[in-house]
């Protein structure tokens, strides 16, 4: 499971452990629990699941589906999760939300604590696809609701489930809820740090509490920048470097710089009849549609150029249909990026909202030494799509963007600054601030 559990991996550990005393050698054990350790690592700061069989995952504030899954505890808004299931027929799925700490664990909390309500509950707003070439059924849920209210801030993730069997959930996705105690105000610029001025931004922040009381900030506080709701390059180890009254600022040079990156790719496969530009061609090969891309280029061989984009996000859309709900296709989009011979240092993927900006086998492109390319075949929802080429280096958790798209400080980025706060007599970590801000525009997005 994606999000760590720590009670029931307690309890099996002690009858595990209880085992392997009765029958190994300590030093087997000792290699049981460095295998332990880096499974139970890999859930942290990366709390996304979804089943082969679920598709075109979104969770929105509701009412406006390109917004992040952050909503205000008072007054209470709601999210919509909304996802695909390649099925004839209807699943009786249901789903439980649970309260994490700031690292995406398992909170030390009674769901009575957190919630207000019962839980699970069933999900019961579904439809079918109308005329497509593949058959799935559209979920959607709104959330709070009548069922359950939430009662803290904090980071939570709702799980997805068929009936019966909560341990094998369909989906998992991460949302935020925040009581907004606090201001932030942000300071988005290009880095003083002349060795790195020309390629990353330096994200500066003060926050300010005259309403509320923090005796010890640099145990209390914990702060975790995003980048466009990027799970790989977030930075959340920043501790106040100046306290002032009422004020804590953190205004680093070097520990709170990104990547610039460049301005995201973008796919049109909202039509299957008219080819748009960078669509080299359409096919329909029964029973399915395959749009084949033209081959990218290197951006990062060019002068940076400003596009208008999505930050990595996407809409689902239909040109020929009225309702892309349940009226929009699903198509096969082939990727293919040309390179003399393939690199040994690392491997290339496609990324952005389309897969969660994940990296994994599931949009890892392969070298075709036929054609000298590196290739990918997606299957996407028909919609606008922004997307980037990735680059993960052998035994790195962070994928640099330089190699293929380029690295420029000007770059148009989102910035998410969230703070949270827990006193020594606090059970659970409180989420008192959240700030979008735009490293162009400087503006409070949302909230």
């Amino acid at each position: 499971m994606v999000y760590f559990n720590k009670f029931n991996y307690l309890d099996t550990l002690k009858e595990i452990f209880s085992s392997l005393l009765n029958r190994y050698s300590l030093r087997f054990i000792f290699t049981f629990c460095l295998v332990y350790t880096f499974i139970s690592a890999s859930f942290a700061n990366n709390p996304v699941q979804t089943a082969s069989h679920i598709k075109t995952v979104q969770l929105y504030k509701k009412g406006w589906n390109m917004s992040y899954p952050i909503i205000n505890l008072y007054p209470q808004e709601q999210l919509t999760l909304e996802f695909d299931d390649f099925a004839y027929d209807s699943k009786n799925y249901q789903y439980s939300i649970i309260h994490c700490n700031s690292d995406w664990e398992e909170s030390n909390l009674m769901q009575t604590e957190y919630v207000d309500g019962f839980m699970p509950n069933a999900i019961q707003d579904y439809q079918y696809s109308f005329n497509t070439t593949f058959d799935y059924i559209h979920y959607t849920l709104d959330f709070p609701n009548r069922d359950i209210k939430l009662k803290l801030s904090g980071n939570y993730i709702i799980k997805v489930f068929e009936l019966g069997n909560e341990d094998n959930p369909v989906l998992i996705r991460p949302f935020f809820v925040t009581e907004q105690m606090v201001s932030i105000f942000p300071r988005i610029k290009y880095t003083s740090n002349a060795n790195f001025r020309e390629s990353m931004q330096e994200v500066n922040f003060t926050i300010q509490h005259p309403n509320f009381r923090i005796n010890n900030p640099r145990d209390e506080v914990k702060v975790v920048l995003q980048q466009n709701g990027r799970w790989d390059n977030q930075i959340d180890d920043l501790k106040p470097l100046f306290i002032r009254n009422e004020e804590l600022d953190y205004s680093y040079n070097r520990e709170n710089l990104f990547d610039g990156g460049n301005e995201y790719r973008w796919l049109d496969v909202r039509s299957t009849r008219f080819a748009p530009e960078h669509v080299a061609d359409i096919s329909f090969f029964d029973p399915h549609y395959h749009f084949t891309l033209f081959p990218d280029k290197y951006l990062s061989q060019k002068p940076y150029f400003y596009r208008e984009d999505f930050n990595g996000r996407y809409y689902i859309e239909v040109k020929e249909n009225r309702d892309p709900i349940i009226e929009a296709d699903y198509v096969y989009v082939h990727f293919n990026f040309p390179v003399k011979a393939p690199y040994v240092d690392g491997h290339l993927y496609v990324t952005g909202g389309l897969n969660d900006w994940q990296l994994n086998e599931a949009n890892r492109m392969e070298y075709n030494f036929n054609t000298h390319m590196y290739e990918l075949t997606m299957l996407l929802k028909q919609g606008f799509y922004n997307y980037q080429y990735h680059f993960l280096e052998n035994n790195h958790q962070q994928a640099e963007v330089e190699r293929f798209e380029g690295n420029y400080g000007q770059t148009e980025n989102d910035y998410i600054i969230y703070v949270y706060y827990q006193s020594v007599s606090d059970n659970y970590q409180r989420l008192i601030g959240v700030n979008i801000s735009n490293s162009l525009k400087y503006s409070v997005k949302g909230m």
